[in-house]
């Protein structure tokens, strides 16, 4: 058709909407990577290149495909996870617009059902799908598969679908999922050693990209048209000492916030506790447990007594003390 022929109204009416759409958001790529910063510490490398690549994907006014398909790979415990809350809350306003799956719990045959739902005259399918029933609701989201790796293979054949046409189908309902407007980030641990030695030897991204792509591969941890649905490979590096007393002293901030207490000042000696039985466990989300369970009942007994600033020091009995900052008094 003539570019300059008005007269296919429905042609014309869907353009617009489609340009409207697309100047909805503007992604300002310094201010995204400022709030990916601000959360994630010790990938600087990652966020600035994600920031990037997802500044000019949402700028498209049509897709086909989600937003992005990203693969996060390297050691457990260095922020893949994080990284993706941080997507969610920056890109859709809210964390809670991040559907995770631990795909742990996918690793049997009943997994493809729990995400897509039960077919038409088996119980339980009006229910719907755990994946496809909330995108029905808001299909604006990031959609996070933690630990891909251990899903079973008949979740895989749904991120053919899901990550090559945007789009997946309820089995009760026969209602198509539209994903054109998701981020999915798929996070593995899978080969982090032979990953990690990649990514000492080769400094640019492409060919780290490439690399790792191989690996995958060849150790049959993804097959070949699953690899390629990737958009982006993210070589997620280990966390130095300091960077994890960093990703620690935000943790126990935060559990202030939560409780309504701001904390001016802890004990080094805390923080280390806590970063030390955080490496054991290997899992950065341990980390805000073990905030919790060290200091929760202390940061509860402050905001009782009316304290808004405290400080955290060691008793003599080798526990954490909470007293109020002079200023609050």
């Amino acid at each position: 058709m003539d570019p300059l022929d008005i007269t296919d109204k429905d042609r014309l009416f869907d353009m617009l909407a489609a340009r409207r759409k697309g100047k909805a958001r503007v992604i300002d790529e310094a201010d995204m990577q400022a709030a990916l910063k601000r959360r994630v510490q010790g990938q600087d490398h990652i966020v600035d290149a994600l920031c990037k690549f997802i500044r000019l994907q949402w700028g498209k006014e049509q897709r086909g495909k989600p937003i992005a398909n990203l693969l996060f790979v390297g050691p457990p415990a260095t922020g893949k996870t994080e990284l993706a809350k941080a997507m969610a809350e920056y890109l859709f306003d809210d964390e809670k617009h991040m559907l995770r799956f631990d795909c742990s719990e996918f690793s049997g045959a009943e997994g493809k059902t729990r995400l897509i739902g039960t077919p038409t005259g088996y119980q339980g399918a009006e229910q719907g799908g755990q994946l496809t029933r909330p995108m029905f609701a808001n299909p604006r989201r990031l959609v996070l598969f933690d630990e891909i790796e251990k899903a079973y293979a008949g979740v895989f054949d749904l991120m053919l679908s899901l990550m090559g046409e945007g789009r997946l189908t309820e089995q009760g309902s026969g209602r198509v999922a539209d994903f054109t407007q998701a981020v999915i980030v798929l996070t593995s641990n899978a080969e982090h050693d032979s990953i990690g030695r990649l990514a000492e030897q080769i400094d640019k991204p492409q060919e780290l990209d490439a690399a790792v792509r191989s690996v995958l591969k060849e150790s049959k941890t993804f097959r070949p048209e699953i690899i390629s649905r990737f958009d982006h490979v993210f070589v997620f590096k280990p966390l130095d000492d300091q960077t994890q007393a960093r990703i620690a002293g935000l943790k126990i901030a935060k559990a202030g916030e939560e409780y309504g207490v701001t904390i001016q000042q802890i004990a080094p000696e805390i923080v280390f506790e806590i970063v030390t039985v955080g490496e054991e466990e290997q899992d950065a989300r341990e980390l805000t447990r073990l905030v919790d369970a060290k200091l929760g009942e202390l940061l509860l007994e402050a905001r009782e007594k009316g304290f808004t600033c405290v400080t955290i020091h060691v008793g003599e009995d080798g526990q954490p003390v909470v007293e109020q900052a002079a200023e609050d008094r």
